[in-house]
């Protein structure tokens, strides 16, 4: 039997204080062409060892240059999923970050673009992955955001 590949991802949803996210334009991604020049949240893979949380935040400041703490970082969605042709286990976590003032982006080279967008134009005109699709409406239903 072959060994399930288990892999984690954890995003950021970044609130600033006008109630505005950020949301990254992803840049030519050749290691995944479909992916390449659309909508994404900060974030990415956690480390081997490394928490969810922990990863969040180090991604965040790879990809924005903002710097995020455990205390402004609270985890609202997670689900895990098995994707039998790949024989891989993927776990995704949805964090929500409320921002006092909107910080300076500075985006990596994996990202060409960035904007401060309400989270309603997100859900009408984003087109998030639908995880991240998913996680923000049933957050926005439950009021937890």
């Amino acid at each position: 039997m072959n060994r399930v590949e288990v892999e984690s991802v954890a995003k950021a949803l970044m609130i600033n204080e006008l109630g505005q996210a950020l949301i990254l334009t992803i840049g030519e991604y050749k290691g995944h062409p479909e992916k390449s020049y659309k909508p994404d949240l900060p974030g990415g893979l956690v480390d081997p060892g490394e928490s969810e949380r922990d990863a969040v935040i180090r991604e965040v400041y790879e990809e924005t240059g903002v710097t995020l703490t455990a205390g402004n970082v609270m985890l609202r969605y997670a689900e895990t999923k098995f994707y039998k042709d790949e024989n891989k286990s993927v776990s995704k976590f949805l964090y929500i970050a409320r921002m006092d003032v909107t910080p300076n982006v500075i985006l990596s080279w994996e990202h060409a673009a960035y904007e401060w967008i309400s989270i309603d134009r997100i859900l009408d005109e984003k087109k998030l992955r639908p995880f991240y699709d998913k996680a923000l409406r049933y957050c926005l239903k439950n009021r937890i955001l």
